[in-house]
């Protein structure tokens, strides 16, 4: 993938070969955005979706982009914490928030803005 996170883990490309190419080609614009934000992000395979952190710190992923029938989407894992001022974010879980992959590249600077204070809150809890 032409972005900006290091590594490929075991299984993406596998993952990838696996979609169809309209949303192969979606998913690649995506990690490509979420690449953007910070130049340490990592990605690799976890729960089904292609998943980034940093630090090398998987307990406290930041995102992934998941894909199901209706198209795929960018979850946030504590998307709780996250300000979101354009209200681009749907989901009323504890933690996860998530955004259409359309929703997410139309909207690609606040986009990156959400990856990066997910970055600040990654190991921050709700009380």
């Amino acid at each position: 993938m032409a972005d900006g996170t290091r590594g490929e883990g075991p299984g993406v490309q596998d993952w990838l070969d696996g979609l169809d190419a309209s949303v192969r080609r979606e998913v690649e614009e995506l990690s490509a955005l979420v690449g953007t934000a910070d130049p340490g992000l990592e990605q690799a395979m976890k729960w089904g979706r292609l998943t980034f952190t940093v630090l090398g710190d998987w307990h406290h992923w930041l995102c992934g982009i998941a894909v199901t029938k209706k198209g795929s989407k960018l979850v946030f894992h504590k998307g709780a914490l996250l300000e979101d001022p354009q209200r681009i974010l749907t989901g009323t879980g504890r933690y996860v928030r998530e955004v259409a992959a359309g929703a997410a590249l139309r909207h690609g600077e606040e986009t990156v803005g959400l990856v990066r204070a997910a970055i600040a809150h990654q190991t921050d809890m709700l009380d």
